[in-house]
């Protein structure tokens, strides 16, 4: 997701692609289920006696292989509930963003596509994205209490919604309950601080000579989502709060506070491994192979280590800091295309691929939105699940939310800082983010002004 997210707004308008017209631009709508005249409604069911007009809807999306069949399967079953609407799945595994954004320069996108969290704003500043809000409130919506907000609340920009969730992960802690017992150490408990976690990698680390032999802990390096919960535990952020300055927030006392205990991790004590030891390890899970006691990530390598039979492990939530818990979250959600031709259709199979009916296929291997499924999934009474999800109500904004700007601004000056920070040479925390968040500043006004 993260990925996908990042790679679109890295993508610009200059690609040529030839495209195929499917459906789109031809016929009225309604363009708003505010009226109750949306999805099921409108359409004739199999045994309906009402004739009901043929429509086809397009679903672009970046899955493929497995995951792709399980898009396939919710179509299927929603075609046999809606026998007139024809669902179309494009599957684009590679160079998506570049041809969703020739699709939309066009004016042929899929009905429904789907988006990577740090594309939202991008696309709704374009005008891609329909405001999903008055589909949301009208008489074929959806109830907001069912799902996590914070969640869902990734698809808000203001007071409007502009996706609806797919799949996600927020961050948390694995940690190896053998290293763990070996050390005498009492396993994680959820409220832990980053002073906790940076003491007891400390007590993990072993080393042979100068030489590590184990890791106390594997931060996330240079990923600059992955760092912001510790920025935010410290009262830091990196953008301001209307996505309009970089000075004063980049380089808060909180953000130079938490990147030099960041750097102190890497460099003074050691305790995580950096990515030129990584590499040397050529794509082996230092997790899993025993390598590391501790290690900071989504919640993607769970069924792996459950199948794992070398493995003893547990999950605890992300640290706190003086400021207090802080999360973040890898979203992928899908969109209503803002020139669709069949909104009204395209709302009722958006509500369904990302309600129960659809999530309880998706919700097999990835988190779920939506509260009852997650419960009748076991995700809630998973105990390396349910530290992920109890941890949804400490998620905050992320800059790419907060400004379409970001990534090609100040994101980008953050980004160096990390990579800096990564070489392994100490480098001055705090004239390093000044530097890159006037930087930022420059940047993001040239950038508002083409």
């Amino acid at each position: 997701m993260k990925i996908k997210g990042t790679a679109l707004l890295a993508i610009g308008m200059s690609a040529a692609i030839a495209l195929t017209a499917c459906g789109t631009n031809s016929g009225s709508n309604s363009g708003n289920a505010a009226s109750g005249n949306s999805g099921k409604a409108s359409n004739a069911d199999a045994s309906g006696g009402t004739e009901a007009k043929e429509v086809k809807l397009r679903v672009g999306t970046w899955d493929g292989g497995d995951s792709l069949k399980i898009q396939q399967q919710i179509a299927d079953n929603y075609m046999k509930a809606h026998p007139n609407v024809k669902v179309s799945i494009e599957s684009v595994p590679d160079q998506y963003g570049t041809k969703l954004l020739t699709q939309i320069a066009a004016g042929q996108a899929p009905d429904v596509f789907q988006i990577g969290d740090g594309d939202i704003s991008m696309f709704m500043n374009k005008g891609s994205l329909e405001d999903l809000t008055s589909y949301i409130q009208g008489g074929n919506g959806i109830k907001l209490d069912d799902y996590y907000t914070n969640v869902l609340d990734v698809g808000k920009l203001g007071d409007k919604y502009y996706t609806l969730p797919k799949d996600y992960s927020d961050l948390a802690v694995f940690y190896n309950k053998k290293l763990f017992d070996e050390a005498g150490l009492p396993y994680p408990q959820a409220g832990w601080t980053w002073e906790q976690l940076y003491d007891t990698a400390k007590k993990l680390t072993k080393k042979d000579g100068d030489r590590i032999t184990q890791w106390g802990v594997n931060l996330p390096g240079a990923w600059t989502r992955a760092v912001l919960p510790l920025i935010n535990a410290y009262g830091g952020s990196v953008i301001s709060p209307d996505g309009e300055k970089f000075d004063g927030f980049m380089n808060s006392d909180g953000t130079v506070k938490a990147l030099e205990l960041y750097q102190d991790m890497y460099q003074k004590d050691r305790i995580s491994p950096s990515s030129t030891e990584s590499a040397a390890f050529k794509g082996v899970d230092l997790f899993a192979t025993g390598k590391v006691a501790m290690s900071v990530g989504g919640r993607w390598p769970v069924t792996d280590y459950k199948s794992n039979k070398d493995l003893s492990f547990g999950v605890v939530s992300m640290p706190a800091g003086p400021s207090g818990a802080a999360n973040t979250i890898c979203y992928a959600g899908y969109g209503l295309y803002s020139k669709s031709a069949n909104k009204d259709e395209a709302w009722s199979y958006l509500k369904y691929l990302t309600g129960p009916e659809g999530q309880e296929l998706l919700g097999a291997y990835a988190f779920t939105a939506v509260k009852a499924t997650a419960e009748k999934l076991g995700q809630t009474a998973d105990e390396a699940l349910k530290p992920f999800l109890d941890d949804i109500p400490n998620i905050k904004d992320f800059p790419e939310k907060t400004s379409p700007y970001f990534s090609t601004t100040g994101g980008k000056t953050l980004q160096s800082v990390m990579d800096k920070m990564m070489l392994g040479k100490p480098i001055d925390v705090k004239k390093e983010l000044d530097a890159a968040a006037k930087q930022g500043d420059a940047d993001l006004q040239t950038a508002k002004s083409e």
